[in-house]
């Protein structure tokens, strides 16, 4: 008996393995769930439609930027994606895709893109849920302003910023001492430009009057000279109190809060400082020099650490700070003395305390500000020269 058992686990074990080899496990296909389309409805509780936000200003031949976008409140009653498309016929179109992850109140923001065409009434709707509410969009005219040399925009509007309270997010605040692009959502000045030569300098000592700009259209939040206290972040000044030492009128106009912007202080008190030196060094060298600063993005880091937004969530953080500088030797007709051979200096710098000392090693090219935050700068110059002194970057 014993010598047929080795025989008959030799064929249990055959038969165990031919069966397991003639049933492979099957894979199983993932189940992708298909998107659920977002439900909302654009009317209030008294069924009528709620007021769409028109962003930014739409002036024939200009193309659209990030200013111009439409914001609407919705009601959303079933979470989930959404896409939004609106042509105006008159070059420029709004669209927008995402989704809402939660029911009720939310905002429904839809960038616009394009160029208007003509200089019309473009009336247009948006749908929903069965409900179509209109709206109407003025195309301007473009208004060609013609700068006097020295003049603080003489080298152009980067923004098209307009003095239009409906401008909420690129208002143009012309100053005696500066031009100022501001954005009531962000609390800072989108960019801000002046003049600076030999006269603007003299022997007024720093005024220190930090303080809110009355100027501001009146319902608009003005943020006060103690926002930025234990922030972790400077009052970074634009057009810095040092290149505006000839009367105390002068100084005193740099310490607007519409002037700053919430600087990481290794930023402020080294690196940018040296430049803005370094460029007052060159108007007592017999330069006149044309600046525009600026900023863009979201998020520094101060000496607190990491921040989007300080007083409250009214003043936003700059993740980048900027500046251009055209140094021309003093004379008249400024923009007819620029050439190929112009210096232009441009510098675009992290808004934290972790970089170096040295300004010159973040110099960039005017074009990459340009593709950074969709500005157009020195458009004074024909589109020829634009094209050179942009492309370059400062090596002197």
């Amino acid at each position: 008996m014993l010598k047929y058992v080795p025989i008959a686990f030799l064929i249990a074990f055959a038969v165990s393995c031919k069966k397991e080899s003639t049933n492979p496990t099957t894979p199983t296909t993932p189940v992708i769930p298909t998107p659920v389309a977002a439900v909302f409805s654009l009317l209030d509780t008294a069924a009528n439609c709620n007021p769409v936000r028109i962003e930014g200003q739409y002036i024939s031949g200009e193309t659209l930027n990030a200013n111009n976008r439409l914001v609407f409140q919705v009601n959303v009653t079933t979470p989930g994606t959404y896409s939004v498309q609106i042509s105006s016929g008159n070059g420029y179109g709004f669209s927008a895709s995402g989704s809402f992850s939660a029911r009720g109140e939310q905002l429904l923001i839809v960038p616009g893109s394009g160029k208007p065409v003509n200089s019309v009434i473009n009336n247009l709707s948006i749908s929903s849920q069965g409900a179509s509410c209109s709206f109407s969009i003025t195309v301007l005219s473009p208004v060609l302003p013609v700068y006097d040399d020295n003049d603080n925009m003489y080298f152009g509007n980067p923004s098209n910023a307009a003095t239009n309270t409906d401008s909420v997010s690129n208002y143009l605040m012309r100053k005696p001492y500066n031009a100022i692009s501001y954005s009531r959502y962000r609390g800072i000045p989108n960019w801000v430009s002046w003049h600076l030569y030999a006269p603007d300098l003299g022997t007024v000592s720093r005024q220190d009057d930090f303080r809110p700009d009355n100027s501001l259209p009146a319902d608009w939040y003005q943020v006060p000279g103690t926002a930025y206290s234990n922030s972790g972040f400077d009052k970074g000044h634009n057009t810095p109190s040092g290149d505006r030492t000839n009367t105390i009128e002068a100084n005193s106009s740099t310490f607007l809060m519409t002037n700053m912007i919430p600087q990481a202080p290794t930023n402020n008190q080294i690196v940018w400082s040296r430049l803005e030196d370094s460029l007052r060094r060159l108007a007592t060298l017999g330069y006149e020099v044309y600046i525009i600063m600026g900023t863009y993005g979201v998020g520094g880091t101060g000496n607190s650490g990491y921040a989007t937004s300080i007083d409250g969530g009214r003043v936003t953080v700059p993740a980048n700070i900027w500046k251009v500088a055209v140094v021309l030797p003093n004379g008249d007709s400024d923009s007819s003395r620029v050439d190929i051979n112009t210096r232009v200096i441009a510098v675009d710098i992290p808004n934290t305390n972790a970089i170096g000392f040295n300004w010159k090693d973040y110099r960039v090219s005017v074009d990459a500000i340009e593709a950074a935050t969709g500005y157009n700068l020195l458009t004074r110059l024909s589109d020829a020269l634009q094209s050179n002194v942009e492309a370059r970057v400062d090596n002197l």
